[in-house]
């Protein structure tokens, strides 16, 4: 079964690399303030479940009572966290946002980007066959 998927893969790759795709004009629309932009985002994490689940499995198992009071290191390792979230996360919104604007602006671009994704998609495929058949024959 897993030949079959890294078969379908290569076929869906090829597509891709095929294409010429491109990003036509987008629609100009005012974007939303910088505030506003970061509080959508802050409520979105805020009511995600997997990041609650994540923070009552993981946290406490670096918790010591001889490192100190519990809520102090719990608070520390939140703003620890959160203050790494701030800089991956926002390091990737303006790199999408700048990414966004070259896209839109370039076809060229647009379609050698589509074709290195179908590039890569072929190379995932293969290697997730080669893997899956070296299982198959191990058996």
């Amino acid at each position: 079964m897993i030949l079959v998927g890294a078969g379908y893969m290569v076929w869906v790759g090829i597509g891709l690399m095929r294409s010429s795709i491109i990003v036509g004009n987008v629609e100009q629309t005012t974007a939303p303030s910088l505030t506003t932009t970061a509080w959508r985002g802050f409520l979105t994490c805020l009511l995600n479940p997997k990041a609650w689940l994540f923070i009552l499995a993981v946290y406490p198992q670096f918790m010591r009572p001889h490192f100190g009071p519990i809520p102090q290191q719990a608070l520390v390792m939140g703003l620890m966290t959160a203050a790494v979230q701030l800089v991956v996360y926002g390091a990737i919104a303006v790199a999408a946002g700048s990414v966004r604007a070259f896209l839109t602006g370039n076809a060229r671009a647009t379609i050698l980007v589509g074709r290195g994704a179908g590039l890569l998609i072929i190379a995932a495929a293969i290697f997730t066959g080669w893997q899956g058949w070296n299982q198959s024959s191990s058996f």
